[in-house]
């Protein structure tokens, strides 16, 4: 993937949030590898009409390899297939969301898609992890096995002083539950969960909650590096490495309803490119990871690939 082949991406209408999804997953090589990998031309006869997978591949292949013209036919014919799939933009005037379209296209590949081809986007994209949830008042663990998730949605609430990703992460991982009935005592007092990882993907998107039910926006700078470990929240016996790198960043500005999306990703040559629709221009690392201003961009969804992929110890 030569890095002089990176393109800006038309809109439209009130497609950024498409654009700053698009850039995002052209810059995670593991999903770039997997679309080419299990569903080349040619080698699937019965795909849905239109299917999305070919759609994507098609776009991943003229982004890396042809021309801006070619892109902007392959990103249309993209269009049509998600609207065919059910996909609607701007519903009742509403700014769409790239985590709600990304959310959606797993569900579309999991239904479009075979069996073998699905269950390898699975292993790249989504964690495994088994959850323990101990009674308070006898003492009792109840054990859940099994638990699949894509996107870790983190609260960003209630705040933590001078609190980086790192720390708005502890609370995904172990946190307490209300009303949650114990199986030996009945109690329904609250209740400690602990989640441990048992499968990490190869592709980590963290979601930062800044869009509340109340319709506001929350601005706040959350600080985070290029670099991001989850060893500590791994399941005994799990002895892979979780390090992460990071590959891209989509930042939004304005307000729930009513912005605009941009993205930020690294590049196959390790530079920093800013993707705003057609604009493209480069930044600093320092720029791509700025934890954002009240009043200005705002980082919303990060893109992390895995390191290493080693053998058990």
């Amino acid at each position: 993937m030569p890095s002089s082949a990176q393109k800006g991406l038309h809109n439209p209408a009130v497609l950024c949030y498409r654009n700053s999804l698009l850039q995002a997953l052209l810059h995670s090589p593991k999903l770039v590898n997997w679309l080419r990998s299990y569903h080349r031309f040619g080698v699937r006869t019965s795909c849905a009409t239109p299917c999305v997978a070919c759609r994507l591949l098609s776009v991943f292949n003229s982004y890396w390899s042809s021309t801006s013209k070619d892109l902007r036919v392959a990103t249309k014919e993209l269009d049509k297939a998600f609207i065919s799939a059910g996909w609607q933009n701007g519903r009742s005037g509403r700014q769409e969301d790239p985590e709600e379209q990304l959310v959606w296209l797993a569900k579309v590949l999991s239904e479009q898609l075979p069996t073998n081809q699905f269950s390898a986007f699975e292993a790249i994209s989504r964690f495994t992890l088994n959850s323990n949830t101990k009674c308070s008042s006898c003492g009792y663990l109840s054990v859940n096995k099994g638990e699949i998730e894509g996107t870790l949605s983190i609260d960003l609430r209630p705040k933590i002083k001078n609190g980086t990703i790192a720390d708005y992460l502890r609370p995904y991982f172990s946190y307490w539950v209300e009303d949650f009935k114990c199986d030996r005592c009945s109690s329904r007092s609250p209740k400690q969960r602990n989640r441990k990882i048992c499968h990490q993907p190869d592709t980590l998107v963290i979601q930062l909650k800044r869009f509340g039910w109340d319709g506001r926006k929350d601005n706040s700078p959350i600080p985070f590096s290029s670099n991001l470990s989850l060893n500590q929240y791994r399941n005994e016996g799990n002895t892979y490495d979780c390090e992460y790198e990071l590959t891209a960043v989509i930042c939004h500005i304005g307000v729930m309803n009513s912005g605009h999306y941009i993205c930020r990703a690294k590049g196959p040559d390790k530079r920093w490119m800013k993707f705003d629709d057609l604009k493209v221009s480069e930044m600093t690392i320092e720029q791509a990871i700025h934890p954002g201003t009240r009043n200005g961009w705002t980082p919303y969804l990060l893109f992390y690939q895995r390191t290493v992929k080693d053998l058990p110890r």
